[in-house]
């Protein structure tokens, strides 16, 4: 008989490694602001897609911005309108944060200036912030890219693997800054991500059947 999968519940302050494990949700605090970060191809967008919407829940994703502005500006190589795509990006989170709801933000996590943005704005506003960090294979990754036939450039997503790699060093070092900018953060790999029930806003409640071992160290 199949094991039934377990729901984890992210304890304040806690990174928390859960590689390899059987996990049937996540649940954060209402009024959360949960970052899902990873490489270009991670697969991101197929986890949201699946997962959301939910009532009481907005996403934000840079994304739909470059598609609406794209009717604009679209006969344009896209990197002299990009900074336009950010921009309203966060605007919209900035916009999100006055209301009630809890807020996901499609990221790649490799910007530390955008982590820092994105979770000071938080906190002016009152709310903090979660990290879901989906860490696959780079070759994984460029296989994701095919699969949505929007390929990064070489030079581009090898700095984004770099910056990647960084951020998980940070992660592992407990004394590092970025502790401080995140009341959790998660790593996972896409066998989680993809065995996902569920990712809540209803939280926190510990359930001592769920099992998640410290994040320590990463490779």
């Amino acid at each position: 008989m199949a094991t039934a999968l377990a729901t984890a519940s992210i304890a304040p302050s806690a990174a928390r490694d859960l590689r390899g494990q059987r996990v049937g949700e996540l649940n954060f605090p209402a009024g959360s602001l949960l970052v899902v970060a990873g490489v270009p191809g991670a697969g991101k967008t197929t986890l949201l897609k699946r997962l959301l919407p939910q009532a009481g829940v907005r996403l934000l994703d840079s994304e739909y911005g470059r598609v609406r502005l794209s009717r604009y500006f679209g006969a344009l190589p896209y990197k002299y309108w990009r900074p336009l795509v950010h921009a309203s990006h966060y605007v919209r989170l900035y916009r999100a944060l006055r209301g009630p709801e809890s807020i996901v933000v499609h990221e790649s996590g490799t910007r530390s200036w955008a982590r820092r943005l994105i979770t000071g704005a938080a906190r002016r506003a009152d709310r903090r912030t979660h990290l879901l960090l989906l860490d696959v294979d780079p070759g994984e990754a460029l296989a994701g890219q095919r699969t949505r036939n929007r390929k990064v450039r070489p030079s581009v997503f090898a700095a984004h693997c770099r910056n990647w790699q960084r951020l998980l060093r940070e992660v592992a070092d407990s004394g590092h800054p970025i502790h401080r900018e995140a009341a959790t953060i998660t790593v996972i790999d896409r066998a989680v991500a993809t065995e996902l029930s569920a990712i809540r806003f209803a939280g926190p409640h510990l359930l001592p059947d769920a099992p998640v071992r410290q994040l320590s160290a990463v490779a």
